[in-house]
């Protein structure tokens, strides 16, 4: 971190408009996941062709972070931002005028660039708008908005399709994205200094261009562990609602809200955890609380049974994913954020794509309940592989970059 970085308090004007307009995205990105199936379902969309449009977003968006990396070292990295949200504005509003499932895929790889690039940047802008030793802290408290938006999300989207129809959600969800980009305008950090810059320059020249200019080696122990959560989270995000149909079991958006607010609640004081011990506690307490969650989950069959199996899910995988975030920061060079962050998050994305399809086929030769108990055998898989790798670097996340 650089020496203006260290003098700067954590509420800093540019972290509190990284943070705002970071909300804002998630918001409006998780008020379309329940309006856009129905959207392509009323254009005539078959079941299949709303997985593919749905997934499609996912596909881009990986693609796009593999490539970020290159991208930030040769353009300005606040323009690429501005452009990453401007994207995601424009899909939004162009949803309204697509009329068939192809013009709807198109606009949705669209949208799937402009989320991958502004929230892999987003991520490394917050890293460096933060004082030096309080990146875990913020990072927690950076998560918060996105829990926030998470949750606030799907509400406000099954709200607007109730009681104004479906297409109204499009224009609500540009106007809020409107704001985001302002936000983004206001932001003055740069990421990197021109010595950096040269330096980044200098050592890209050496680097095999298949490999190290895509994804960051080094924090390839924290990739596979996001790969992990990501692959049970998959279950979750997937077939919650048809196993509380299955089991008869009411008011199933209660799991989605208090998941969501267990890990907002969590993330004030998993970062400062992280800072001070490090993020073996964090890792092997969310191994603990999702297993039981999901555990729980597998078992449950009332609202308040669902209700705690949520909050205990929502509690681990919050604690852990901004230690990740905050751990990959601090084992690379801050010209590296960029390509550490895009690792970490394809990962994680790539394990909901393999934990959905995994998980299905569990529960179409069982059942749902037999694929959550079998989802648990991720977080043993998770524990097992820090214990053996990560306990080398226990220390590493103290590190500092090479470039610092």
């Amino acid at each position: 971190m650089n020496d203006i970085a260290a003098e700067q308090s954590l509420w800093n004007k540019d972290f509190i408009m990284l943070a705002l307009s970071n909300l804002l995205l998630f918001m409006v990105f998780e008020m379309l996941m329940p309006i856009l199936p129905v959207f392509i379902s009323n254009n005539g969309g078959t079941n299949s062709q709303v997985g593919l449009i749905m997934g499609s977003f996912t596909l881009s968006a990986i693609f796009i972070r593999l490539l970020i990396g290159r991208l930030g070292g040769s353009f300005n990295k606040k323009v690429l931002l501005i452009l990453g949200v401007t994207s995601c504005m424009l899909a939004t509003g162009f949803y309204y005028w697509t009329s068939s499932s192809l013009s709807t895929l198109a606009i949705r790889l669209l949208h799937g660039v402009g989320f991958g690039v502004a929230t892999t940047l987003y991520a490394t802008f917050a890293a460096a708008s933060v004082p030096s030793g309080r990146q875990g802290e913020g990072l927690g408290y950076f998560g918060v908005g996105e829990t926030m938006g998470i949750s606030v999300g799907p509400l406000l989207g099954v709200w607007l399709m109730n009681k104004h129809g479906v297409d109204s959600g499009f224009g609500v969800g540009t106007i809020i994205l409107l704001f985001a980009v302002l936000f983004t305008f206001g932001i003055s950090c740069p990421l990197a200094n021109d010595d950096e810059a040269k330096i980044s320059r200098q050592e890209t020249q050496k680097r095999n261009l298949l490999i190290d200019n895509f994804i960051e080696k080094r924090v390839l122990l924290q990739s596979g562990l996001a790969l992990l959560l990501g692959m049970s989270f998959a279950g979750i995000v997937s077939f919650v609602v048809l196993y509380a149909k299955e089991t008869a079991i009411p008011n199933v958006a209660y799991f989605f809200f208090v998941n969501a607010l267990a890990g907002l609640l969590v993330r004030v004081v998993a970062g400062k955890i992280f800072d001070q011990r490090g993020p073996g506690i964090l890792i092997g307490a969310s191994a603990i609380l999702c297993s039981v969650g999901t555990f729980l989950l597998a078992m449950a069959s009332t609202t308040t049974s669902l209700i705690i199996a949520a909050a205990l899910y929502g509690t681990g995988m919050g604690a852990v994913f901004p230690a990740l975030q905050a751990w990959c920061i601090n084992v690379v060079p801050t010209d590296r954020r960029e390509h550490a962050m895009g690792t970490l998050l394809n990962f994680f994305d790539f394990g909901i794509g393999i934990g959905a399809i995994l998980l299905g086929a569990i529960a179409a030769m069982t059942n749902y309940s037999i694929m959550y108990m079998s989802s648990i055998l991720f977080f043993i898989v998770y524990w097992l592989l820090y214990q053996i790798s990560g306990r080398r670097q226990n220390s590493v996340f103290a590190v500092k970059p090479q470039n610092e």
